[in-house]
């Protein structure tokens, strides 16, 4: 009892894990809350298509008014329009470039004509579209059509006044108060069971869990394998003995037991997704060679990472893989709409990605400009570069014999 008291009261005991929690404390409402409470405030160089569909008439320039006044009206640090034709347009947002459109159609420049003549006929109906991007997320089409919905009713309300002192009679300038409607819909809408566009994003999250996590349990059994730590169920106890294996050597044996189980989990995760949950996948096979390939590179970084630092491993993993590569995957909140910091780490966040490669296959039908071939190359590197740096850092480890992991070779290398 004694000990036990003493043990308690000593601050290396209790102090350690007090720190480590606090620190997580503010750590991670600053990463999660921190880059995701204000997306609109942080809106900086949003990409917009500006699509001014050639006119069938030139009765007027209703349809060139009507582009100034928004391009004009809108938060230029916000939104960067980008001028498009429809075919651009259509190959700009089904392959993720663009996060929606303003299209001004073919018979704009007419019907707003046929408004000022008092012609004839059917009544007038311009319209201008708000053309959202639905594959890009439920977010990224809120903060499109909350940037521009506003610009383009104010532009509606000021175009009309302008119009309305041409009217010759009440009517016709009842008419022209609102001269075209704003119609908001979707370009491309998407398939059911696809979560409004976030399925990609939490499609990656459990493969990076697959990897991450499969690399914390993977870890200390095989290391229980070896001897080097007791195995622990329930209140059985199991202590093996020590079977003198290199660092590298050990991390070698993890490694292959990754690539074993990556293909598995791939070949799962789909079938629950896709046979069990309905979700539309369009490429299965190209899908489970990507979800294989991620699994594993995301296993290997998360196992050099325990190699190399050990008991912090944990900490570096979660940090690396999840918080700081959550915000900057461009999953859920567009990279545009994220603080700088985030934005600035994104090229170096294995989620990011990830997260494209899976936009581009579930999406975008793997089309050439969606970036999967870049998302290819990406977790290729990622999986290499943790395989180098754990090759090179275990070796030198098994160098130095004060780092030796056998536990008799340990206690002398102390004394």
């Amino acid at each position: 009892m004694k000990v036990t008291h003493r043990f308690a009261r000593h601050p290396g005991t209790w102090l350690p894990p007090l720190v480590v929690m606090f620190v997580l404390a503010i750590a991670l409402p600053a990463v999660y809350l921190g880059g995701t409470l204000d997306p609109a405030g942080n809106l900086k160089d949003f990409p917009i298509a500006m699509v001014v569909e050639p006119q069938t008439s030139s009765a007027n320039n209703a349809a060139d008014q009507v582009r100034t006044a928004v391009e004009a009206a809108a938060n230029h640090d916000a939104i960067t329009f980008v001028p498009m034709t429809v075919d651009e347009e259509k190959e700009q947002m089904g392959s993720g470039k663009i996060f929606g459109a303003v299209r001004i159609p073919a018979n704009f420049n007419a019907e707003i004509a046929r408004l000022t003549t008092d012609s004839a006929g059917p009544p007038a109906h311009a319209v201008l579209h708000l053309d959202t991007a639905p594959a890009s997320g439920a977010l990224s089409s809120g903060l499109f059509t909350g940037q521009l919905a506003p610009v383009a009713a104010a532009v509606n309300a000021q175009f009309g006044k302008t119009l309305a002192t041409k009217a010759t009679t009440v009517s016709a300038a009842t008419a022209l108060a609102s001269p075209f409607t704003v119609a908001t819909a979707p370009l491309v809408p998407l398939a059911a069971h696809t979560g409004l566009g976030t399925s990609v994003f939490y499609y990656a999250i459990v493969l990076v869990l697959l990897g991450f996590v499969g690399a914390s349990a993977m870890h200390p059994i095989i290391d229980s394998a070896i001897g080097f730590l007791p195995s622990e169920m329930g209140p059985k106890v199991r202590r093996r003995g020590y079977t003198h294996l290199s660092r590298l050597h050990t991390l070698l044996i993890k490694w292959s037991v990754m690539l074993l189980a990556a293909p598995l989990c791939a070949a799962g995760l789909q079938f629950v997704a896709g046979t069990l949950l309905d979700m539309p996948i369009p490429s299965p096979l190209q899908l489970f060679l990507f979800s294989t390939t991620t699994i594993a590179a995301v296993g290997i970084g998360a196992l050099t990472v325990f190699a190399m630092f050990g008991s912090l491993g944990p900490l570096i993993n979660m940090f690396f893989f999840i918080a700081l590569a959550m915000i900057s995957s461009a999953g859920t909140i567009p990279l545009e709409a994220t603080p700088a910091f985030f934005r600035a780490i994104a090229d170096i966040e294995p989620m990011r990605p990830i997260v494209t490669g899976l936009r581009s296959i579930l999406y975008y039908d793997s089309a050439p400009l969606s970036g999967l071939e870049t998302a290819w190359v990406d977790v290729a590197i990622i999986g290499a570069a943790g395989a180098l740096i754990g090759a090179v850092a275990t070796s030198l480890f098994d160098r130095v014999p004060a780092f030796t992991r056998h536990p008799e070779l340990a206690g002398k290398a102390l004394a």
